[in-house]
């Protein structure tokens, strides 16, 4: 019983990656084209290269902390602050998910359906606890490198390297651009320092790995955007999910129903873990649970409803504050205070 007890809220590094691996790679899943200068462009895949850089570089501090054994969020003032990043992120990938399902998959659908769905769901994947998310994300993640598999095995025959003249769209100013674009939204660090003490050990090594094996996912993704649509990739909103509207099989064609299901799985494995880090941030001030959940899941959903008017409303603000949000909490909050603080306050494996 005791060692039973000793494991529970504990996961493995293998879950760890991932979890890191579902979280950046679904960025891809619900790419949207009006983000990127340019829209999706041969060099757009330098961008991607570039991004992954900024994003290990990013995760620096977060591992500065964890090494030096100075979290922020483990003092209630951290706790407090960083619970806030966790809902506007949440809310924003619900938002992503209710604008990409009410635009693609059900037109004419009321947003508002698929925000509280997502909400829910989420809320509910977070109430069962760290073991039951990760179990799923690496059941999602299976499936979902399986799928990108089979589409880019599908479109070999369509892809061509001409697709790829000229190379260079944009001027190089562009380029650096979407690669910060690319890395607006990355919270892995900062769910690497609300998760890292529920990983048996490993933990940077999932990171690191992690969010590596995620570029390389959304790298072909965007390699096969290219290769197979050629000068009309730019033309489609969405532009995975119109590959895979291309992509048959036999009598079986039109397989965007693999990518909607696939895509949305591996959004509620990133929703719950961000509502599962924001619900460990507030567990001192909300004793009962069930209400705790009943309570996120309304917040979440009303919060998602204005993050989506902003989101669809202004493309340049919001990838904007995105970028500042991630800099302040993945950057400088931890700085800070690992220079500031005194003494450990976490003691890593």
């Amino acid at each position: 019983m005791n060692n039973s007890g000793a494991k529970r809220g504990v996961i493995s590094p293998f879950q760890f990656f991932f979890i890191f691996l579902v979280s950046r790679a679904v960025v891809a899943l619900t790419f949207y084209q009006s983000i990127l200068l340019n829209g999706i462009s041969p060099d757009t895949l330098i961008s991607s290269a570039l991004a992954l850089c900024i994003n290990l570089l990013l995760c620096f501090p977060a591992y500065l902390c964890y090494k030096k054994g100075r979290n922020p969020l483990k003092t209630k003032a951290g706790k407090t602050l960083y619970y806030s990043y966790f809902v506007f992120f949440a809310c924003v990938n619900i938002s992503r998910f209710a604008f990409f399902a009410s635009g693609k998959t059900s037109r004419g659908t009321n947003a508002l359906l698929f925000v509280f769905i997502m909400a829910a769901a989420a809320c509910y994947a977070a109430y069962l606890k760290i073991e039951a998310v990760a179990r799923f994300s690496v059941i999602s993640a299976m499936l979902s490198i399986l799928v990108l598999i089979v589409i880019m095995l599908l479109n070999i025959k369509n892809f061509h390297i001409t697709d790829f003249m000229p190379f260079f769209v944009g001027s190089s100013g562009d380029i650096i651009k979407n690669a910060l674009i690319f890395t607006s939204n990355s919270i892995e660090p900062v769910l690497f320092l609300a998760l890292c003490d529920k990983c048996k050990s490993n933990q940077a090594k999932s990171l690191f790995w992690g969010i590596g094996a995620s570029y390389a996912a959304i790298f072909l993704m965007l390699l096969f955007c290219i290769g197979v649509m050629g000068s009309a990739a730019p033309l489609f909103p969405f532009p995975v999910y119109t590959l895979f509207q291309m992509t048959a099989f036999k009598s079986f064609s039109r397989l965007d129903i693999v990518y909607t299901a696939f895509g949305f799985f591996a959004l509620f494995v990133k929703c719950a873990v961000i509502i599962l880090c924001a619900g460990e941030c507030i567990s001192f001030k909300i004793k009962n649970e069930a209400k705790g959940c009943a309570l996120f899941i309304l917040l979440s959903a009303v919060s998602a409803l204005l993050c989506r008017q902003f989101y669809s409303g202004s493309v340049n603000t919001a990838r904007t504050l995105y970028f500042i949000l991630t800099i302040l909490f993945a950057v400088v909050v931890p700085l800070i205070y690992l220079i500031f603080s005194r003494g450990k306050n976490y003691e890593n494996s």
